[in-house]
């Protein structure tokens, strides 16, 4: 899917993000091409030389009014990058990544002129900066992949997500993590994963019956004396 873009038509406030994104790729370009070119580019963006810029990711093409009766065309190619989530007021910080450098332009023109870039290349490139000032977004179809069937564009929110009450996201919360939470197991010291591999599949015998009457304890003896008739003398003197 590409974008066609018409300079100078578009009458949009400043955006600051936009305009630091204008300023980067300004500086980039004035960095592939000597002062003169450079110059001369400006002054085609001037004289409104670029009439069509075509937009789609990894790519830019340009129709270009030089000195024949057929206009140029540039084309500018760049490598990808991941496309950042968020708004585009939270771009600011990125902008050096997503901003490429003349190392990482690829330009080519229709035009005699053997020199990379040429003017018309120079124009091309400083029409899109100047779209960037309004449009800073533009940036990111150029610059980075395509967003995936079905997942929202940055900065926007999916459809009808606004629908979804807090309460129902709660909800959905609770739901989620319920499921995900592993089964209580009852407090049974035979059925362990130890007893089990140990017994293999032999039945379990039944549990040891402990009868709740008191048991008469045996007699008891440390060195000489009998524990049990001086348990039971204490006993006697605290109950009288």
């Amino acid at each position: 899917m590409s974008i066609v873009l018409l300079p100078g038509q578009f009458k949009g406030d400043p955006h600051p993000v936009g305009r630091l994104a204008s300023t980067l790729l300004s500086v980039a370009v004035a960095g592939m091409a000597d002062p003169p070119r450079f110059r001369r580019g400006k002054l085609y963006v001037a004289e409104g030389a670029v009439t069509r810029l075509e937009l789609s990711p990894g790519q830019l093409i340009a129709t270009v009014v030089g000195s024949r009766d057929e206009p140029y065309q540039v084309v500018a190619t760049v490598g990808m990058v991941p496309r950042p989530p968020g708004p585009i007021e939270s771009l600011r910080t990125q902008l050096t990544r997503l901003t490429p450098e003349g190392g990482e332009l690829m330009v080519s023109c229709s035009c005699p002129d053997w020199d990379d870039p040429c003017k018309h290349a120079v124009a091309a490139l400083l029409a899109f900066s100047a779209e960037l000032v309004g449009r800073p977004e533009l940036l990111l179809e150029w610059r980075c992949q395509p967003a995936a069937d079905g997942e929202a564009a940055p900065g926007r929110a999916a459809v009808g997500s606004r629908a979804l009450r807090g309460s129902e996201r709660h909800l959905r919360l609770a739901h989620s993590a319920a499921a995900t939470r592993e089964p209580e197991t009852p407090n049974d010291p035979w059925g362990t994963d130890e007893w089990r591999a140990f017994l293999g599949a032999l039945p379990l015998p039944p549990p040891p019956r402990i009868e709740g009457k008191p048991v008469q304890a045996r007699r008891s003896l440390l060195g000489t004396i009998d524990l049990g008739s001086w348990v039971q003398s204490a006993l006697d003197e605290l109950t009288m």
